[in-house]
């Protein structure tokens, strides 16, 4: 069987479709669930959303978004932003208010409550190909209500249309709240695997966007807290529940209240562990540092919870912190877009200055081009 992989940088484009296919469905056909995130606006998540949606013809998709993704042109620099094409047999979950203009080429499954703003959540089965807005849940509780919804309705398969800065889909399949529709329909309840999509857009120069995509790679491969219990004497594996901001001092955890928890008073100096329930941002990781209640380590639920800056980010690093997850979702490829409105860089000089320091396959899905690390070679 033919390979097709751009080794050492040499291009070697797909001579068919058939070929393309292979290559990218023998890395994403494992996860049922892939949740789509772009690292800006302009870098490709919605082509990307749409060239992996078409390899799966013969399973019944279920698609849907987080928030609204379905705008025609860009709100920066007002170019035409790619629709989102839907084919026979496939689901959307969609909102009312952004159903197309024509009323033929889909059929009414289900409706449900009702968004302030866009109306009824509905459940549509396409019946003939056609361009769609999506506009889905943006809260957790909602995205998982239909996604199960999808499921009942006999979607194999779900593809979300998400963004990095939602946290919603990052615990969709967590051990802690299983998705009761991947239970009824017999799937199992692994975590989704992300889609992550960078590119020109991401900076005016090729070492801004190859730090800030670097940075985002590292945060997809911090250890997890249950593999550093299991393999280590830690004592962070007291009973805690993990829904609340905590600190950890003398193997004993205390709970903070969720405002002003930063504040002195409230945590001793040097704790040996913090609980961040929500997202951790500059704000808060600057406060600990200035009243001298940094951690030895830092316990946060998922990568997408982690809204540090990378000057703020490299400090930490700096005063050698252990950044741990709860949770840490499958990566399962990062895309590249060459666009940029003033200053393009092609795929090629992307994917030859991130290929050595990454784990996954790198993909221009325009060019059909695929970059593998060492391990997938």
């Amino acid at each position: 069987m033919k390979t097709f992989i751009c080794v050492n940088f040499t291009n070697v484009l797909m001579p068919d479709i058939e070929s393309w296919e292979y290559e990218l469905l023998t890395i994403i056909s494992k996860l049922p669930t892939l949740i789509f995130t772009g690292l800006n606006k302009n870098t490709g998540k919605t082509t990307a959303f749409n060239a992996l949606n078409a390899l799966f013809p013969d399973e019944v998709l279920g698609l849907t978004s987080i928030g609204y993704d379905g705008e025609a042109f860009d709100a920066i620099y007002n170019h035409p932003k790619p629709p989102i094409p839907v084919f026979p047999g496939q689901l959307v979950l969609t909102a009312e208010r952004f159903l197309p203009e024509t009323k033929t080429g889909y059929v009414l499954l289900e409706k449900w409550e009702n968004h302030p703003q866009f109306g009824p959540w509905l459940i549509l089965r396409i019946t003939a190909p056609g361009n769609f807005r999506l506009a889905g849940p943006s809260t957790l509780a909602e995205l998982r209500l239909g996604i199960a919804n999808l499921h009942r309705h006999g979607a194999t398969r779900i593809h979300v249309d998400g963004a990095l800065n939602r946290l919603s889909p990052i615990s969709l399949f967590s051990s802690r709240h299983p998705c009761p529709g991947h239970v009824r329909a017999g799937f199992d309840s692994q975590n989704p695997g992300i889609i992550l999509s960078t590119g020109a857009a991401l900076g005016d120069s090729l070492q801004v966007i190859v730090e800030q995509s670097l940075y985002i790679l590292e945060l997809f491969d911090l250890p997890t807290l249950s593999h550093v219990v299991a393999t280590t004497n830690s004592e962070l594996n007291v009973n805690v529940s993990f829904q609340h901001n905590a600190y950890l001092l003398q193997n004993t955890w205390s709970r903070l209240p969720a405002y002003l928890w930063c504040q002195e008073s409230l945590i001793p100096l040097y704790p040996e562990a913090i609980y961040l329930q929500g997202a951790f941002t500059d704000a808060f990781y600057l406060a600990l540092r200035a009243k001298k209640r940094l951690p030895q380590k830092l316990i946060v639920r998922s990568p997408a919870h982690i809204l540090l800056s990378l000057d703020s980010w490299n400090d930490l690093k700096s005063r050698n912190i252990t950044v741990l997850l709860l949770e840490r979702p499958e990566l399962a490829l990062v895309t590249l877009c060459p666009w940029h409105p003033r200053n393009p860089i092609p795929t090629l000089q992307l994917a030859e200055a991130l290929l050595p320091f990454t784990k996954v396959p790198l993909v221009d899905v325009q060019s059909r081009l695929v970059w593998l690390p060492t391990k997938f070679e």
